[in-house]
């Protein structure tokens, strides 16, 4: 059994979903409401090669991996159902532990629905919000919310709040937030083109569900199980109104 780091020096960071339930999307080891407490998670699916494992045994479709036990992939990606009906998907080379947080120890995840993850001394938890958990080196990372919007705050200054909305991201350094920013274009089709949505055959969300919320992110932008294209819309050009002719 693996317990959850509690160093003192880790600032821990909040973030708070936004929706009409209001749900909580925490960075920090808050616990997350109780409709969105994680305690297993199952392998739903494995693509390029066998390389999953659940705490170092090599894994296969429906094994399960309990609270506390690490998910780990080395040259595979995994996709991955938690028992709240939750979804996630896990890059190359990624390794989280389930948990009423899912810590993110390295690589990437991709979080549809309430998913509470734990990423560089923070925890996320999530309802109706598709969002992805990048870490870095050391302590930092990227939070990118592709659908919803998040609060993200400090708990030692919890009035003072960020809000991230579909189409942007921000980066956490030691606890600390970094600006807002829109996602580009290109990183948008380079994301939804990338290992957390090409070659899966489980969809991450409803069906229909992808292209429309692609559509909200950016107009011109389609996606599909084969990744995503971005077509600028043609601006219309103007019409010219002819003056009138007078005679002399």
């Amino acid at each position: 059994m693996i317990t959850l780091p509690s160093s003192p020096s880790l600032k821990l960071l909040k973030i708070s979903a936004l929706s009409a339930s209001a749900p909580l999307l925490a960075l920090g080891w808050a616990v997350a409401p109780s409709q969105a407490q994680i305690s297993q998670a199952v392998v739903q699916e494995i693509i390029d090669g066998p390389q999953v494992y659940i705490e170092e045994i090599q894994a296969k479709v429906d094994d399960q991996a309990e609270f506390g036990q690490v998910i780990v992939t080395k040259k595979s990606r995994a996709g991955i159902l938690f028992n709240n009906g939750a979804a996630g998907r896990l890059s190359e080379n990624a390794s989280v532990i389930v948990g009423q947080c899912v810590e993110l120890e390295r690589g990437q995840l991709l979080a549809s629905g309430p998913v509470n993850g734990c990423m560089a001394g923070v925890s996320v938890a999530v309802t109706g919000t598709v969002y992805v958990m990048e870490r870095n080196k050391g302590q930092s990372g990227e939070i990118k919310v592709l659908e919803g919007a998040v609060l993200v705050s400090d708990p030692e200054n919890p009035g003072q709040t960020t809000q991230v909305k579909a189409g942007e991201k921000v980066s956490v350094l030691e606890g600390i937030i970094g600006s807002v920013i829109p996602m580009t274009p290109e990183e948008l089709v380079a994301l939804l083109s990338g290992s957390l949505f090409n070659g899966f055959s489980i969809p991450i969300t409803p069906d229909g569900a992808l292209q429309s919320m692609c559509s909200n992110l950016l107009p011109g932008l389609s996606c599909s199980t084969n990744g995503a294209s971005y077509s600028p819309p043609i601006p219309s050009l103007p019409v010219s109104i002819p003056l009138p002719r007078f005679g002399f």
